[in-house]
């Protein structure tokens, strides 16, 4: 019997919404029955009851909110008993597997509490962060409002079987914030259908007489910066005396009119149009168009957490694109974007005209945002995380096609104990955060006896490279593996042609080695321009070095130790002696900076993966803090991007 999945979603109708619409279509290709409760659509969607590609649609007439926060509970409460209505008429009918709520509001969990007595399990698909949602639209909504967005959010937390991220800020957030188990919260990005997004002839009619166009593509809300960008374009023409320059907003929404009558207000209404939600193939045609693309969502505590669709969507039509420098905008655009500082309305002008100036950039810029979408950002990647996460809910192994089973990955055979958490925590976050394409060609820098490195090659795929002074593997191992290879080098002198690989495991060796510097620079030559590379070392301040040593007694830990303590006194807590002191968070964070960018670290996230039902929650909480975590952790964990020339 086919799994049931109930998905229901508020901000949007469906299949108008564009990533529930891939998951939903994703689900019933690999073998799922989905039924899915929206409201209708302004201009689309109006039928109540349908049946698209396989997916059924119940519908249902919603007043979009008006009138401050009073007009949102107003609009929440009536999706809800409509919602609720729909549910039971649709569990009247039969068996419903999963409850799969998409926010806002953090309200949906209430369906799914209703439906649990039937066995039914809560996925919490998180789109948007609501409490900084809230305060983003209305900062002046005061603590009642903000505490009670917070409480309804920990609800919704609390009820969930397993949580579906967007982006890794929002799975931290999950993590922490909601307090889910590491192991309950998957990453599965909002991303384009390739499909979808194909470049076609340039259009010279749309830039209106102008030499250049620039665009923007999304929803006009009052956090989405439209503001900034007519300002900045304004401060294009009076202060830098651009006007050769056309621009066309495409989307809508409850800020549209106001944007209409802003660029009124700036006298700039005759260099840019708003054409309102526009079909794909005028998207299309105008970002084929369109010379760079406009992100120009502000600083906020939303924003800079969040993943912008248009974003991916701008890459993946090759254009480059102007945005404020957010966290989550960095790791998606990486090297395809110019970045400004946060709200610098100026800084965001004079970027579009340096840009528009450089023909050559902006083609090199597109180009790498297209290939980084290609290799890494595209739906079907994202499609496989969504699957693999339903295999893993309901207890099977699915294959990325249509529903068929296959053989169980090496996670499932072997236990922590066989395999390092360094490496099982590799592979889940190399997927988390997309780095990795189809068919990946990974490094394993200090391979050891090879086990690692063969867990990893068959969890991610692709090929594989393992290179060790010590030649300690087994000649057998990995035999009837393709594209696995071990290899004799020093990490100092790699055998290896430049920009070899994707991605690389350094973990635990960097300690081990004469000249650290050297070896980073060595492993950044054989790396492409964009790959990634995952290290971990043991932590210089660290007050415990051997916490995680399950497999020794007691003894054996405090024997551990205090040899650690006296080699401190004796000034002998070196890397290059036996006791192997490693790097604190700010000196792995220098070494990196020469050679890679975007460094970000995951000891927090780490030690929750390893020790996540072996501590008590209290005692990980603590030690995972950003407070206490600089001398409670054992060791220290980053993940850093290579550089992409320019």
């Amino acid at each position: 019997m086919r799994h049931h999945v109930l998905i229901l979603v508020e901000n949007l109708s469906v299949p108008f919404d564009r990533r529930v619409w891939q998951e939903s279509r994703a689900l019933v290709d690999a073998g799922y029955r989905v039924t899915v409760i929206s409201p209708t659509g302004t201009g689309q969607d109006r039928e109540m009851e349908a049946v698209i590609d396989g997916v059924r649609i119940l519908r249902y007439h919603l007043c979009a909110s008006t009138g401050g926060p009073l007009g949102y509970l107003r609009e929440y409460g009536l999706a809800l008993w409509h919602t609720l209505r729909l549910a039971l008429k649709v569990r009247r009918e039969g068996r419903i597997d999963v409850v799969h709520a998409c926010n806002p509001p953090d309200l949906l969990f209430l369906v799914a509490l209703v439906l649990r007595p039937w066995g039914t399990r809560f996925v919490f698909d998180h789109h948007d962060l609501v409490p900084e949602l809230f305060v983003s639209r209305f900062p002046d909504g005061g603590t009642t409002l903000q505490r009670l967005t917070k409480l309804v959010e920990r609800l919704t937390f609390a009820a969930a079987d397993a949580v579906i991220s967007t982006n890794e800020s929002y799975r931290r957030v999950a993590i922490e914030r909601g307090r889910m188990a590491p192991d309950k919260v998957a990453v599965v990005r909002s991303a384009p259908d390739l499909s979808r997004f194909v470049r076609q002839s340039p259009d010279p009619g749309l830039r209106r007489g102008k030499r250049y166009l620039v665009a923007y593509l999304g929803v006009m809300g009052p956090q989405d910066g439209i503001d900034y960008a007519l300002r900045s374009l304004e401060r294009l023409r009076t202060d830098l005396g651009r006007d050769d320059v056309h621009a066309i907003f495409m989307g809508s929404g409850d800020a549209f009119d106001d944007m209409v009558a802003l660029s009124e207000q700036l006298g700039i209404s005759d260099m840019v149009e708003f054409p309102g939600r526009v079909p794909d193939e005028f998207v299309q045609r105008c970002l084929s168009t369109a010379d760079l693309c406009l992100s120009p969502d502000p600083l906020n505590p939303l924003n800079d957490v969040s993943t912008m669709n248009k974003v991916v969507e701008y890459m993946a039509m090759e254009r480059p694109l102007v945005s404020f420098d957010l966290v989550e905008t960095r790791v998606s655009a990486g090297d395809a974007a110019t970045y400004v500082p946060a709200n610098d309305e100026a800084a965001f002008a004079k970027s579009i005209d340096e840009l528009l100036d450089d023909e050559e950039r902006r083609h090199r810029m597109g180009r790498v945002g297209r290939a980084r979408v290609e290799r890494e950002l595209s739906w079907e990647v994202s499609r496989r995380a969504l699957l693999e996460f339903y295999g893993r809910l309901l207890g099977e192994s699915r294959s990325s096609g249509c529903g068929t089973r296959e053989r169980k990955t090496m996670a499932d055979t072997m236990s922590s104990d066989d395999t390092h958490a360094g490496a099982q925590h590799f592979c889940r976050t190399v997927r988390s955060l997309g780095a990795i394409g189809t068919e990946p060609r990974i490094f394993v820098a200090g391979c050891g006896k090879g086990h690692e490195a063969l867990f990893i090659r068959k969890e991610l795929g692709g090929s594989l490279t393992g290179v060790d002074v010590g030649e300690e593997w087994d000649p057998e191992l990995g035999s009837g593996v393709t594209d696995f290879e071990l290899r004799a080098g020093d990490v100092l002198d790699l055998p290896i042609p430049d920009e070899s690989f994707d991605v690389v495991f350094y973990h635990h060796v960097i300690e081990h080695v004469s000249d650290p510097a050297v070896s980073l620079r060595e492993l950044a030559r054989v790396l492409r321009p964009g790959g990634m590379m995952y290290i971990g070392t043991p932590n210089r301040h660290r007050v415990v070095g051997y916490l995680g040593s399950f497999d020794a007694t007691t003894r054996e830990k405090v024997r551990w130790n205090l040899s650690e303590y006296r080699a401190r006194i004796a000034g002998r807590f070196h890397n290059e002696f036996g006791v192997h002191a490693g790097f604190s968070e700010k000196e792995l964070r220098t070494l990196l900076s020469a050679q890679f960018t975007d460094i970000r670290f995951l000891t927090g996230d780490y030690l929750r993966y390893k020790y996540g039902g072996r501590l008590p929650e209290p005692v990980l909480r603590a030690v995972a803090s950003r407070t206490l975590c600089e001398v409670t952790a054992p060791s220290v964990y980053a993940i850093a991007w290579k550089a992409v020339q320019r």
